[in-house]
């Protein structure tokens, strides 16, 4: 008799438990708007700069880098796959920025080869000209950035950026959009928590000339060796070309970051890998 009285109280407790997921998921189901084809067309493709400039969004894929960036960004829609409502249940959203697609839907919206079961469009920040940003803050150490190209080595930059307390990253307009998909990726969250603003690199360093100018080049002065200002702008170029010869002139302090064995390494650092040593020496001054 106990046996059976177990086994009923185990199967009621099931059941119960199968009933209201049952009928959370049916509320959420209930509660969300079906992705139609016509934004379903209209938001993919966010992957493309123009598209992106075209529409006014970017695209954040998966749930952690989703929550990173709620509050940081204006949402314009979060799209979910079917039976994952339940996911964005503590995000606390309005149910009408709230999507519905089936996997198809999901792979049609995602840049990544296995498309996430959550993703988020925000609105793209106004662009700031020249009068939309306050000064130079000659007390402030700045990362300027002169044609890196690569999406993954901006993202890590402006990471690493923001764990180094670099408040400000001054960037040439050929450097890579910091909204690409792959870039977001690898802020792992850190997108909006530093400024990056798109300039003429060569007028803003001449009409700052009383700030120190530090370029990493290969002709440059040992930097363990060097004296660091705590104050600055740190020059990083493009990973195949360096610093352009227009900036190269207007160095101040030339910087290089040598082998361990000068015998034997490879050709050069990763930018990204470099701004990290870079920013790391600075700070330890």
């Amino acid at each position: 008799m106990a046996k059976k009285d177990n086994f009923a109280n185990f199967a009621t407790t099931h059941i119960r438990k199968g009933l209201c997921t049952f009928l959370l998921m049916r509320k959420f189901m209930q509660q969300y708007q079906i992705l139609s084809k016509t934004r379903l067309g209209l938001w993919s493709g966010l992957a493309s700069k123009k598209q992106r400039e075209r529409t006014g969004l970017f695209a954040v894929e998966g749930e952690k880098s989703v929550g990173d960036l709620l509050g940081r960004f204006d949402l314009e829609a979060l799209i979910v796959e079917n039976g994952m409502e339940h996911r964005v249940e503590r995000m606390a959203l309005h149910p009408e920025k709230v999507y519905t697609t089936n996997a198809a839907g999901m792979k049609k919206l995602s840049s990544l080869s296995t498309p996430p079961e959550v993703i988020a469009l925000f609105r793209l920040p106004e662009k700031r000209g020249e009068e939309g940003w306050s000064g130079v803050d000659k007390s402030e150490l700045y990362l300027v950035l002169d044609g890196v190209q690569d999406p993954g080595n901006m993202g890590t930059i402006i990471r690493t950026a923001h764990w180094f307390g670099i408040r400000r990253i001054f960037a040439s307009q050929d450097t890579v959009d910091i909204y690409n998909p792959k870039t977001i990726q690898a802020t792992m969250g850190s997108l909006g928590k530093v400024e990056v603003i798109y300039t003429d690199l060569k007028a803003l360093m001449l009409e700052n000339p009383e700030m120190p100018r530090y370029g990493l080049m290969l002709e440059g002065k040992n930097i363990y060796r060097a004296e660091l200002e705590s104050s600055g702008f740190i020059i990083m170029g493009n990973e195949g070309k360096g610093i352009s010869p227009e900036l190269r002139e207007l160095i101040s302090e030339p910087l290089l970051i040598p082998p361990y064995d000068p015998n034997n390494h490879g050709e050069s650092l990763n930018v990204a890998i470099a701004t990290a040593v870079t920013l790391a020496l600075f700070r330890a001054r």
